[in-house]
């Protein structure tokens, strides 16, 4: 057993013998410092490139949300505040700094509801309605109390019957509804434009009056008593009726009319208003105009009565003017002194407002503008005060003006060598009586008379290098003590500007808000993989 265990061990001990010496001997590994050397900055680059890598990916995240963000707060800004540039020449886009200043004076909710769909109406085709979309916006951006929504009435058919308690008239669609909690005004698209015919019988939109009648119904829906104006209507020969109208309801007055030969004068009626008659009253209706302003002994009442030279006889109305202690003569006032006239017309005198002590033109924006009396009759005051009546020259000519009467252009043009009377004329005016109340505070009726209809015509009264609407508007606000109010000019439509169809603002649209936003982002991701990979 011992013998089998001795060959064994030999046996093992031999084979491993030959086992080792079949194995070759092992060899010391050899480095190469250069190429341990590269590998060492291989390695310390790919370190670099993935920081430096990293950073720029992150500056490209950040880049882009910066730019989200900067349209997001943009976006948010442009809503509350003006951040457009207008260039057209009138501003046609904005609001006059009259609307803005009154604006700041608003101290209660006032809504705003277009009856339209709000990307429809500010990308229309017709520039009128983009004007007026831009119109709109400009209130909630000038009062933190004026609101605008948009409500499309395909969608929300039933969404006007929420004013059926203020209101009873019609509402469609593109109606703008301007409300407060006490009170509606509804305009259509069409009371936001004037529109003239040409002598095809074309209607054509000229220019704009959207922020008058913006304005106007926010003044009339805060008013918490507005005024009551009636106009009497007659046959006359003024061309200024439907304009006064107009003037008196773009400035918060509550405006109707009447037949005052068939109809009663309403009992809440504040103001009337008489515009060039071309005949007389009868004694009838006289009285009825002094019991107006007389209101049981209490005054508080105010009338207007605008003459025009194309006017009959009216010795009643006269008389009536007399207890008010104004006389309205016959004849055109002109003037000898070319500089005091407009144009190449003796007979359009550009008159200056006396602001001196002038209560009346406290309103007035630039008192340095003239007034046109256009063609207007002589005016001539009774008396200055008597016992508890005054009379007030409110527009008068130099003392180099005449007065062309019918006897003295004939007598001209008979080739008579007469000499006109030279001195100076009034040609707007205001009689007064007052009373003093329970309260021992003065209580007054006034009669503003106006010495030509031409002198309110639209023509005059929106050109903004005269004063005759701001004036008439700043004299009749103080006569009846109604403290707000402004005169505003419309804005011409008829200059060729610049139209966002749809297609351009779509093409605007996917440029601007989609494809350079994708190619930034798209840039940011080639060079983040090329510097990743090299």
């Amino acid at each position: 057993m011992s013998e089998k265990k001795n060959d064994q061990l030999a046996a093992d001990t031999e084979n491993t013998a030959a086992a080792d010496s079949n194995k070759k001997p092992k060899q010391e590994k050899h480095i190469d410092p250069a190429a341990a050397a590269a590998k060492a900055e291989k390695k310390r680059f790919n370190k670099r490139k993935f920081r430096y890598g990293g950073a720029a990916t992150a500056i490209t995240v950040i880049v882009i949300v910066v730019v989200v963000l900067v349209n997001v707060v943009l976006s948010v800004l442009s809503e509350r505040m003006n951040m457009s540039i207008d260039i057209t020449a009138d501003k046609t886009f904005e609001i006059s700094q009259e609307s803005i200043d009154y604006l700041a004076t608003v101290n209660e909710p006032v809504e705003i509801v277009c009856m339209s769909d709000e990307l429809e109406f500010s990308t229309s085709n017709y520039v009128y309605f983009k004007q007026a979309y831009e119109v709109l916006k400009k209130y909630t951006i000038y009062s933190d109390n004026v609101t605008l929504t948009f409500v499309d009435m395909t969608e929300n058919p039933t969404y006007a019957n929420k004013y059926q308690e203020l209101y009873k008239g019609d509402i469609s669609e593109y109606s703008i509804v301007v409300s407060t909690d006490k009170r509606i005004k509804v305009l259509s698209i069409q009371d936001l434009y004037n529109v003239e015919m040409n002598n095809y019988y074309q209607q054509t939109i000229t220019s704009s009056k959207a922020e008058q009648e913006l304005t106007s119904a926010i003044m009339y829906v805060t008013d918490p008593d507005p005024m009551n104006a009636v106009f009497f209507k007659s046959e006359t020969g003024g061309s200024s009726y439907d304009n006064v109208y107009n003037m008196l309801s773009s400035n918060g007055y509550n405006v109707s009319e009447i037949n005052p030969l068939v109809d009663t004068i309403p009992e809440d009626a504040d103001l009337i208003v008489i515009n060039a008659p071309l005949n007389d009253y009868d004694e009838e209706l006289v009285q009825k105009l002094y019991d107006f302003l007389d209101n049981n002994g209490q005054l508080g009442r105010n009338l207007i009565y605008i003459a025009d030279y194309s006017q009959n006889s009216t010795a009643n109305i006269d008389a009536f003017l007399a207890e008010w202690g104004i006389s309205v003569g016959s004849g055109v006032v002109g003037d000898s002194n070319m500089n005091n006239t407009s144009s190449a017309s003796s007979y359009v005198i550009g008159n200056y407002i006396n602001t001196a002590d002038n209560e009346y033109a406290a309103n007035v924006s630039d008192p340095s503008l003239p007034v046109l009396s256009y063609y207007a009759r002589p005016i001539t005051l009774a008396f200055d005060t008597k016992d508890n009546r005054r009379a007030t020259a409110l527009i008068t000519t130099d003392d180099t003006a005449f007065v062309l009467t019918d006897e003295l252009q004939a007598a001209l043009q008979n080739g008579e060598n007469v000499e006109p009377e030279y001195a100076s004329y009034t040609t707007m005016a205001i009689g007064s009586k007052y009373v003093f109340n329970d309260a021992n505070e003065t209580v007054f009726s006034n009669v503003l008379v106006v010495g030509s209809s031409a002198m309110l015509d639209k023509g005059i009264t929106e050109k903004t290098y005269y004063n005759n609407g701001d004036y008439f508007v700043s004299t009749l606000n103080e006569m009846t003590g109604k403290t707000v109010g402004i005169s505003i000019v419309a804005k011409d439509l008829t200059t060729k500007t610049f139209e966002m169809t749809q297609s351009i603002y779509n093409t605007c649209f996917v440029t601007f808000v989609i494809i350079v936003p994708l190619a930034v982002l798209v840039c940011g991701i080639v060079v983040y993989l090329r510097r990743r990979h090299k």
